[in-house]
Protein backbone atom coordinates (compact mmCIF):
# COMPACT_ATOMS: atom_id res chain seq x y z
CA UNK A 1 0.00 0.00 0.00
CA UNK A 2 1.65 3.67 -0.89
CA UNK A 3 1.55 5.60 1.90
CA UNK A 4 -0.27 9.09 1.06
CA UNK A 5 2.06 12.69 0.60
CA UNK A 6 -0.66 14.44 3.27
CA UNK A 7 -3.15 13.02 5.51
CA UNK A 8 -5.87 14.68 8.00
CA UNK A 9 -5.70 13.63 11.50
CA UNK A 10 -8.92 14.31 13.68
CA UNK A 11 -7.99 13.76 17.37
CA UNK A 12 -10.15 13.53 20.30
CA UNK A 13 -7.77 15.71 22.62
CA UNK A 14 -4.65 17.03 22.24
CA UNK A 15 -2.20 14.49 21.88
CA UNK A 16 0.81 16.73 24.18
CA UNK A 17 2.21 16.14 26.54
CA UNK A 18 1.81 11.77 25.72
CA UNK A 19 1.03 10.86 29.39
CA UNK A 20 -1.90 8.35 28.97
CA UNK A 21 -3.58 6.01 26.27
CA UNK A 22 -4.79 7.43 23.36
CA UNK A 23 -2.83 10.93 23.52
CA UNK A 24 0.44 8.44 23.59
CA UNK A 25 -0.78 7.04 20.11
CA UNK A 26 -1.48 9.45 18.35
CA UNK A 27 1.33 11.28 19.28
CA UNK A 28 3.98 8.90 18.32
CA UNK A 29 1.77 8.47 15.18
CA UNK A 30 2.61 12.02 14.16
CA UNK A 31 6.22 11.58 14.84
CA UNK A 32 6.60 8.62 12.26
CA UNK A 33 4.48 9.94 9.64
CA UNK A 34 7.01 13.29 10.21
CA UNK A 35 10.31 10.79 9.96
CA UNK A 36 8.57 9.39 6.78
CA UNK A 37 7.73 12.69 5.12
CA UNK A 38 4.12 12.81 5.50
CA UNK A 39 2.56 16.10 5.45
CA UNK A 40 -0.20 15.98 8.50
CA UNK A 41 -3.21 18.31 9.12
CA UNK A 42 -4.17 17.55 12.96
CA UNK A 43 -7.66 18.68 14.07
CA UNK A 44 -7.77 18.45 18.11
CA UNK A 45 -10.16 19.15 20.06
CA UNK A 46 -8.86 21.83 23.58
CA UNK A 47 -10.31 20.89 26.97
CA UNK A 48 -7.98 20.31 30.06
CA UNK A 49 -5.10 21.00 28.08
CA UNK A 50 -3.06 23.71 26.64
CA UNK A 51 -1.90 24.33 22.74
CA UNK A 52 1.25 22.32 22.33
CA UNK A 53 3.59 24.06 20.13
CA UNK A 54 5.99 21.00 19.56
CA UNK A 55 3.02 19.84 17.33
CA UNK A 56 3.60 22.53 14.88
CA UNK A 57 6.89 20.92 14.61
CA UNK A 58 5.36 17.88 13.43
CA UNK A 59 2.41 18.96 11.52
CA UNK A 60 2.01 21.35 8.66
CA UNK A 61 -1.11 22.90 9.94
CA UNK A 62 -2.81 22.45 13.61
CA UNK A 63 -6.36 23.17 13.97
CA UNK A 64 -7.32 23.34 17.80
CA UNK A 65 -11.65 23.56 18.42
CA UNK A 66 -13.07 23.67 21.89
CA UNK A 67 -14.83 21.15 22.86
CA UNK A 68 -18.56 21.73 23.54
CA UNK A 69 -18.79 20.11 27.16
CA UNK A 70 -21.75 21.92 28.81
CA UNK A 71 -24.10 19.80 30.55
CA UNK A 72 -26.97 20.19 27.94
CA UNK A 73 -24.69 18.05 25.46
CA UNK A 74 -25.33 14.62 27.47
CA UNK A 75 -29.22 14.95 26.39
CA UNK A 76 -28.95 14.59 22.80
CA UNK A 77 -29.43 11.40 20.99
CA UNK A 78 -26.19 11.32 19.62
CA UNK A 79 -23.23 9.87 22.32
CA UNK A 80 -21.70 12.98 24.36
CA UNK A 81 -18.11 11.73 23.75
CA UNK A 82 -19.05 13.06 20.14
CA UNK A 83 -22.01 15.49 19.89
CA UNK A 84 -19.23 17.36 22.64
CA UNK A 85 -16.45 17.48 20.04
CA UNK A 86 -18.97 18.53 16.83
CA UNK A 87 -17.82 21.78 15.87
CA UNK A 88 -18.88 24.22 13.42
CA UNK A 89 -15.25 24.86 11.71
CA UNK A 90 -13.95 21.18 11.48
CA UNK A 91 -15.61 20.07 8.21
CA UNK A 92 -14.86 23.08 6.36
CA UNK A 93 -11.32 22.79 7.20
CA UNK A 94 -11.50 19.21 5.58
CA UNK A 95 -12.95 20.02 2.90
CA UNK A 96 -9.97 22.65 1.91
CA UNK A 97 -8.51 19.13 -0.05
CA UNK A 98 -8.95 15.76 -0.98
CA UNK A 99 -6.15 14.41 1.73
CA UNK A 100 -7.17 11.31 3.47
CA UNK A 101 -8.70 11.54 7.10
CA UNK A 102 -7.70 9.14 10.06
CA UNK A 103 -10.80 9.55 12.75
CA UNK A 104 -8.65 8.83 15.98
CA UNK A 105 -11.34 6.80 17.92
CA UNK A 106 -15.38 6.80 18.08
CA UNK A 107 -15.27 10.22 19.90
CA UNK A 108 -13.70 12.10 16.62
CA UNK A 109 -16.31 10.12 14.26
CA UNK A 110 -18.76 12.96 14.14
CA UNK A 111 -18.28 13.56 10.81
CA UNK A 112 -17.50 10.09 9.51
CA UNK A 113 -21.15 9.66 7.62
CA UNK A 114 -21.14 13.44 6.14
CA UNK A 115 -22.34 13.95 2.54
CA UNK A 116 -19.50 16.03 1.83
CA UNK A 117 -17.01 13.67 3.22
CA UNK A 118 -19.20 10.57 0.72
CA UNK A 119 -15.58 10.64 -1.69
CA UNK A 120 -13.02 11.32 0.60
CA UNK A 121 -10.67 8.23 1.98
CA UNK A 122 -11.29 7.68 5.29
CA UNK A 123 -9.83 5.30 7.87
CA UNK A 124 -10.71 4.61 11.50
CA UNK A 125 -8.21 3.81 14.43
CA UNK A 126 -9.91 2.43 17.72
CA UNK A 127 -8.94 2.66 20.99
CA UNK A 128 -11.47 0.73 22.51
CA UNK A 129 -14.43 -1.31 21.80
CA UNK A 130 -16.19 1.82 23.69
CA UNK A 131 -19.69 0.72 24.07
CA UNK A 132 -17.73 -1.99 26.69
CA UNK A 133 -15.81 0.26 28.06
CA UNK A 134 -19.21 2.50 29.33
CA UNK A 135 -20.79 -0.49 30.27
CA UNK A 136 -17.52 -1.99 32.17
CA UNK A 137 -17.85 1.64 34.13
CA UNK A 138 -21.25 1.81 34.65
CA UNK A 139 -21.00 -1.53 36.25
CA UNK A 140 -18.31 -0.31 38.56
CA UNK A 141 -19.96 2.82 39.45
CA UNK A 142 -21.10 3.91 42.61
CA UNK A 143 -23.27 7.12 42.21
CA UNK A 144 -26.37 6.47 40.77
CA UNK A 145 -26.16 9.37 38.74
CA UNK A 146 -22.93 8.73 37.03
CA UNK A 147 -24.12 4.99 36.86
CA UNK A 148 -26.89 6.05 34.44
CA UNK A 149 -24.49 8.13 32.65
CA UNK A 150 -22.46 5.53 31.53
CA UNK A 151 -24.79 3.19 31.17
CA UNK A 152 -26.82 5.21 28.72
CA UNK A 153 -23.89 6.78 26.63
CA UNK A 154 -22.75 3.12 26.60
CA UNK A 155 -26.48 2.13 24.57
CA UNK A 156 -26.04 5.23 22.38
CA UNK A 157 -22.18 4.05 21.30
CA UNK A 158 -23.30 1.07 20.88
CA UNK A 159 -25.88 2.27 18.18
CA UNK A 160 -23.53 5.00 16.76
CA UNK A 161 -20.89 2.43 15.91
CA UNK A 162 -22.67 1.44 13.06
CA UNK A 163 -21.38 4.71 11.42
CA UNK A 164 -17.79 2.98 10.85
CA UNK A 165 -19.64 1.32 8.21
CA UNK A 166 -18.37 4.68 6.40
CA UNK A 167 -15.05 4.45 6.93
CA UNK A 168 -12.77 2.59 4.24
CA UNK A 169 -10.33 1.10 6.94
CA UNK A 170 -11.01 0.14 10.53
CA UNK A 171 -7.63 -0.01 12.62
CA UNK A 172 -7.44 -2.21 16.08
CA UNK A 173 -4.99 -2.04 18.35
CA UNK A 174 -5.95 -6.00 19.33
CA UNK A 175 -6.63 -9.43 17.43
CA UNK A 176 -9.63 -9.32 19.85
CA UNK A 177 -10.78 -5.85 18.42
CA UNK A 178 -10.22 -6.58 14.86
CA UNK A 179 -12.17 -9.75 15.17
CA UNK A 180 -15.28 -7.71 17.01
CA UNK A 181 -14.99 -5.61 13.76
CA UNK A 182 -14.54 -8.22 11.22
CA UNK A 183 -17.77 -9.77 12.45
CA UNK A 184 -20.01 -6.52 13.49
CA UNK A 185 -19.12 -5.23 10.15
CA UNK A 186 -17.89 -7.98 7.06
Amino acid sequence: MKLPTSIHIIAFNIPYPANYGGVIDVFHKLRWLKKNNIAIHLHCFQYGRAAAPILETLCETVHYYKRSTHWTQQFNSKPYILQSRNHPELLPNLLNDEFPILFEGLHSCYLLAHPALKNRFKLYRESNIEHDYYRALANAEKNIFKKAYYFLESVKLKKWESILQHAQVLLSVSSEDSNYFQKRFA
